[in-house]
């Protein structure tokens, strides 16, 4: 009974130092950065090359880095309530269904 304490402290323990708001912002800041650089690279491209349409390698370019951070947190924030929030939920979930085999 004891060791079963300790193992639920060690996984609280274990969730307190997984991710924090610290790390969420600065994740939320290089995402917004990378957006805001691929709609400067578009503005640029805009103003500077779109009359005479050289460089063209500059649009899908920036319409990546433009998108993806849109779409990185799309897909987690969709993916979000199918992650489990403890692995040992993963485990005891598996062991009942190897016995029910």
């Amino acid at each position: 009974m004891g060791t079963q304490v300790v193992v639920n402290e060690e996984c609280g323990y274990k969730e307190k130092q997984g991710t924090t708001k610290p790390y969420y912002l600065m994740v939320f800041i290089s995402s917004l950065l990378i957006s805001i650089i691929g709609g400067s690279l578009l503005g640029w491209w805009l103003h500077k090359y779109h009359p005479t349409n050289r460089q063209l390698w500059m649009v899908p370019f920036g319409l990546i880095f433009l998108f993806t951070p849109a779409i990185v947190c799309l897909s987690l924030v969709i993916s979000g309530p199918s992650i489990p929030k403890n692995e040992e939920q993963d485990v005891q979930h598996e062991s009942t269904n190897s016995s029910n085999l």
